[in-house]
């Protein structure tokens, strides 16, 4: 009888919370089917900001340039910023890297240029500062190459603990060339270049991932001539390059995430044999202490190897509570095919991808995946998400749609995760209002807790759409 006191109370709260949230919406503002990487950016309690970047180099119809959209407390579109990609000649190319928050106050935007005419790279950090609205731009790498072809890949990343920004430019390497990686790594709050590093492997040795740890060590993951497909991990800091195995482990991993608890480090990462029958790249989950170079895990996934046409898995959001590490995952698979975006007025096809298949892998310290938790939730098409995770005070909340009784029908809004598991009695906001124009985006999330207000995004149509506000809501 406790029990059912207990769960018609919280029931009686949740619904008075869900009764008394009330919607503002804002302006609406179009954009580019072209622009990539949209999220929400430098969010207080008086603005935020919408970031993406358009990078089509067609000849005569390139567009390289950096968007960064201003909102007020109301929603409405206040500003636009826009600034080129750093431009030499016609003959320059460009790469967008990646953009990174530094203290909830500037943007870095991460842009690659190189130029068959001087067969050069240059790698260029260019910073919004929100309280001037300003751009600053500035050449942090340089890099020569023998041609389009052999000249090798540039990639951006941050930690988890977002303190460092690591930039790695992998030269071209073949049989008869030792590949080299030329690192940068930037701090994560300031913005300033803290290293730069040349690192070397040996001939026959390939990176086929890289990441960053918490404490600003780039992480490679590599194959050797002696381990054949099996993977060995390299850790260079500034100073030196430590070497570390899995053991007895035949061991293949996917693109890994790299975490802290305390002093101690650890990776996590999907795998399959290096040798033998591959049973699914997703079908296991590493856990390996990065500090003692030791296995702790190698668990079995569940359900993920089994998704059709799957492109790859991400890792949507990591935290740690209660000594239990919560992974959110989620897949992109291949969905269909649509115009290229590229040649708008062609019959030229190219593929397209959706995001869905969310789930939660819960994990003890000692690396054992205690419990896998998958949402049966709508997929989005391309750049959207299934999903956003919200995590307030440690509890946390799902954006987006349930399926509803394993039919073909959803249902949006805020639901909250009760050990993991979706409870739809604490369900605290819903979308599918009545005749509501336009659909609820599960991609944007945001909460002001001190204001009780939730900013969430909503499209109309291919290019179109507004942010919302939900008033009253208490997560």
């Amino acid at each position: 009888m406790k029990s059912k006191i207990t769960s018609f109370l919280f029931l009686l709260v949740s619904l008075t919370a869900v009764s008394q949230t009330q919607k503002e919406i804002g302006t609406k503002f179009d954009y580019d089917e072209r622009e990539k990487d949209l999220k929400v950016v430098l969010v207080d309690n008086y603005n935020h900001y919408m970031s993406s970047a358009i990078n089509v180099d067609a000849s005569m119809q390139s567009v390289n340039k950096i968007i960064i959209r201003k909102f007020d407390q109301k929603n409405q579109l206040v500003e636009t910023f826009t600034e080129e990609f750093p431009y030499k000649d016609v003959f320059t190319l460009h790469n967008y890297l990646g953009s990174f928050e530094l203290q909830n106050e500037k943007l870095v935007v991460l842009v690659e240029c190189y130029s068959n005419k001087t067969k050069k790279i240059e790698v260029f950090q260019v910073t919004f500062d929100k309280k001037t609205g300003l751009f600053d731009k500035k050449v942090i790498a340089e890099y020569t190459f023998e041609s389009l072809s052999k000249s090798g890949a540039t990639y951006a990343m941050v930690s988890q603990n977002k303190n460092y920004i690591g930039v790695v430019h992998s030269k071209f390497a073949n049989k008869k060339i030792a590949e080299e990686n030329q690192c940068v790594l930037i701090d994560g709050k300031t913005g300033d270049l803290l290293w730069k590093k040349d690192v070397p492997f040996p001939l026959l040795s390939f990176t086929e991932s890289i990441v960053l740890s918490d404490t600003g060590k780039f992480v490679f993951v590599r194959t050797t001539q002696e381990t054949g497909s099996q993977n060995v991990l390299a850790i260079a800091d500034g100073n030196t390059v430590e070497n570390k195995d899995f053991g007895k482990e035949d061991i293949k991993i996917k693109k890994p995430l790299v975490f802290s608890v305390g002093t101690n480090e650890y990776l996590i990462a999907f795998d399959n044999y290096a040798h033998g029958i591959n049973r699914g790249e997703f079908g296991k989950v590493l856990f390996y202490d990065l500090t003692a170079g030791v296995v702790l895990k190698n668990n079995i996934a569940g359900s993920l190897s089994d998704i059709k046409d799957v492109s790859k898995v991400n890792f949507n959001t990591l935290s740690i509570q209660n000594d239990e590490i919560y992974l959110f995952v989620d897949a992109d698979f291949k969905s269909g095919t649509k115009p290229d975006p590229t040649f708008p007025n062609s019959t030229f096809k190219v593929a397209e991808y959706s995001n869905g298949y969310p789930s939660l892998l819960i994990f003890d310290l000692k690396g054992n995946l205690t419990k896998t938790e998958d949402f049966n939730v709508m997929p989005f098409k391309e750049p959207s998400k299934s999903l956003s995770v919200l995590n307030v005070k440690g509890n946390y909340f799902l954006n987006t749609y349930w399926r509803i009784n394993n039919s073909n029908g959803f249902y949006g809004g805020i639901y909250r995760l009760n050990n993991g598991a979706v409870d739809r009695n604490g369900k605290m906001c819903s979308f599918n209002e009545p005749n509501e124009e336009g659909i609820v985006m599960a991609k944007f999330s945001n909460y002001l807790p001190d204001a009780k207000r939730l900013i969430i995004a909503k499209s109309y149509g291919a290019n179109k759409m507004a942010f919302m506000n939900v008033l009253n809501i208490q997560l």
